[in-house]
């Protein structure tokens, strides 16, 4: 009798097993993204080209302790003599676009002289990526200035905005016909932080009036370009989609239940990721977004804020140069930015990570978080990976790896890494293969 009444128990308990809600079915299909989707790479004419000898970044690096680990551009991938090659290798990871910038210093190298066979060399780098059959996005600035710019005081002076509405005019009536889309300026808030609030970067100044003054000239500047692409190209009844790339950082209280933490995260999500947007209002065709960093804001009464906790003492995953590795929240800045009710690309995503170690997990894990948003219903067109190739990397010099291609600065060989043929895959299926789900620890339910 107590044998039977153990197995009655026992089928009950599975019974009543049978009335919990099932797992989903596993899901071995490919993630597939919408068809025209763009899958392609970045760089910025000074940390690829070598060679820029005329703008304020290479008097910059020139001066001791500037560059972290004490190099200077030089050569840096010679990308200049050797774009075929590297857009070869793009187009052979079936890349279909790419995002390159055009060196203000070489195309306007004294104020009001243009140097033709400059323009002649990027409209023969703009029709090699349009013979692959490569969509074409260019950044108008990116973060060089040329030195008599410079000189002339950049963007404090009241001259800037009329320079740079002139030079962006010349590029839409020399380049119209090769470029798909525009990049007036890149991640505005970046450049206001390092080079007027840290004074990491040229000019190198501390100074809150100067960079509340700069950020106003900047966003002055992006209108006047826009305004100025739109005229020059519509008038030859071209296609234009204009817009900027912003470095959006996701924010999240560090306590929780924390009212000041929560009022920092509102305040710093404001400033940093939409106040541009706010006084740019209705000069955008499209919102590009650059992710990297997630910071955990935490209110500390002898400071008036602080925008981040130290990762390092949480054993958080970081890239090589000290940077939190989340994926999982390029969805949250894509979310944040779905408010604008404009196409979105991701202008930039990557990791410095030299050993190849990190890289395939991450674009794995937040190429599966772009497909989670545009499920969501976002129109989300392209992914950029930072970088194609390895690249000066501003004031950290040569130290952090985000190539998808290595390059050897002795030999200037081109060796592609694993993450390369990774994302590869990608590009070719235009979705994540279910197989690739392993470099995120397969056997979760996604």
């Amino acid at each position: 009798m107590v044998q039977t009444a153990q197995k009655d128990e026992s089928l009950k308990g599975l019974d009543y097993l049978k009335e919990l809600p099932q797992p989903r079915p596993h899901n071995h299909e490919t993630r597939m993204f919408p068809d025209g989707f763009l899958w392609g790479s970045a760089t910025s004419a000074h940390q690829v080209e070598g060679g820029n000898t005329k703008n304020d970044w290479y008097a910059w690096e020139k001066s001791p302790g500037h560059i972290l680990d004490g190099t200077v551009s030089g050569q840096a991938d010679d990308h200049y003599d050797r774009y075929e090659q590297d857009f070869d290798l793009a187009a052979s990871l079936f890349q279909n676009a790419h995002r390159l910038s055009i060196e203000w210093s070489r195309i306007e190298p004294a104020e009001g002289q243009w140097d033709f066979n400059e323009v002649l060399h990027y409209r023969r780098v703009l029709q090699s990526l349009k013979s692959r059959g490569m969509k074409t996005m260019v950044t108008i600035w990116h973060f060089t200035l040329p030195k008599w710019f410079a000189d002339k005081g950049g963007w404090e002076s009241s001259a800037s905005v009329g320079l740079f509405d002139r030079y962006a005019a010349f590029l839409a009536s020399e380049f119209g016909d090769l470029v798909d889309f525009w990049i007036t300026i890149n991640e505005p808030m970046i450049y206001l932080g390092q080079s007027y609030s840290v004074g990491g970067w040229p000019p190198g100044k501390r100074s809150a009036l100067h960079t509340c003054w700069v950020f106003r000239r900047l966003a002055k500047a992006h209108k006047a370009a826009y305004r100025s692409l739109h005229r020059v190209l519509g008038g030859r009844g071209q296609p234009i989609m204009v817009g900027i790339a912003q470095n959006v950082i996701t924010f999240e209280p560090y306590r929780r239940e924390s009212l000041t933490d929560t009022l920092f995260v509102w305040f710093a999500d404001r400033l940093i990721n939409r106040q541009f947007f706010i006084w740019t209002k209705g000069t955008h065709d499209f919102i590009g977004i650059n992710y990297y960093f997630h910071y955990r804001v935490k209110y500390l009464p002898t400071k008036f804020f602080q925008f981040f906790y130290e990762v390092h003492t949480e054993n958080r995953t970081v890239s090589d140069l000290g940077w939190e590795i989340n994926p999982q929240g390029i969805f949250e800045a894509i979310m944040n930015m779905a408010r604008y009710k404009k196409p979105i690309f991701i202008t930039e995503h990557g990791v410095a990570n030299g050993d190849d170690s990190k890289r395939p997990r991450l674009i794995v894990a937040a190429l599966l978080e772009v497909y989670h948003a545009i499920r969501a219903g976002v129109d989300v067109r392209g992914y950029f990976h930072w970088s194609l190739i390895d690249n000066f990397e501003w004031e950290k010099g040569f130290a952090g790896r985000f190539g998808l291609v290595a390059i050897d600065y002795v030999t200037q060989k081109r060796t592609p890494r694993r993450s390369a043929y990774v994302y590869a895959d990608i590009c070719e299926a235009n979705g994540i293969l279910h197989g690739l789900l392993k470099f995120t620890g397969h056997g979760v339910r996604w």
